[in-house]
């Protein structure tokens, strides 16, 4: 009867301990026309993707799991949803050492406006 407990306690705190790591943003998504910028991959010096939204500029967190068809140099009409994420990245790009530390967010859904 110990153990079975035991079990479920432990079934139940590893249940709460995983739902609570998977959800490390605000949970306000927000919809919106923007530019997405890819300047390349890292490994070729490049800067991965930056979103513009209103004239700011947004790095993704995500960026790894961008559509390989979003990989067009230059700029790109979009419609995303995202979420803030209340902190920055500072990715340093190539050989540079200047920081190019931009407000965080998460991309949700991207598709290409028409």
């Amino acid at each position: 009867m110990k153990n079975l407990l035991f079990s479920a306690i432990l079934a139940l705190i590893t249940t709460l301990a995983f739902t609570a790591c998977q959800n490390n943003s605000d949970g306000n998504a927000e919809t919106d026309e923007a530019i997405l910028i890819w300047s390349g991959e890292y490994m070729v010096d490049g800067c991965g993707f930056e979103v513009e939204i209103n004239g700011k500029r947004f790095k993704p967190d995500n960026e790894n799991e961008m559509d390989e068809a979003f990989k067009v140099e230059g700029e790109t009409p979009v419609i995303i949803t995202y979420e803030k994420l209340g902190r920055q990245l500072d990715i340093r790009c190539g050989l540079s050492t200047q920081s190019r530390a931009m407000d965080a967010i998460r991309v949700l859904s991207v598709k290409k406006r028409t």
